[in-house]
């Protein structure tokens, strides 16, 4: 499935940045960050009130050997309008790439 990916940043992050991603007609929110995959990060990222909300959460660990536009796509694939996405890269190189399959060059 070709998706046509746009994004914009809505915050920057210690560690990465947060963006408006849409992806053909699904509009999510998408944290991605420099880090090893591990489930604190994400509950330190994420407001308690998304969590409160009812939202879907998804978290991805994005490494650096393998195909990182298919590893993003095929989460983006399995989304639903609203929900919000971790993308944790395990190196700078997967966050650069990350992010420019979401859209952005960095």
């Amino acid at each position: 499935m070709d998706l046509m990916i746009t994004s914009k940043i809505l915050e920057t992050l210690e560690t990465g940045v947060v963006l408006e991603v849409n992806a053909d007609d699904l509009h999510i929110r998408a944290y991605i960050v420099i880090s090893a995959v591990d489930m604190a990060v994400v509950e330190k990222l994420i407001p308690l009130a998304v969590f409160e909300s009812g939202a879907q959460v998804h978290v991805a660990g994005i490494e650096a050997a393998g195909d990182i536009t298919e590893q993003v796509v095929q989460i983006l694939e399995n989304m639903e309008p609203q929900d919000v996405v971790v993308f944790l890269c395990e190196t700078a190189v997967a966050y650069a790439e990350s992010l420019a399959v979401l859209g952005l060059a960095h």
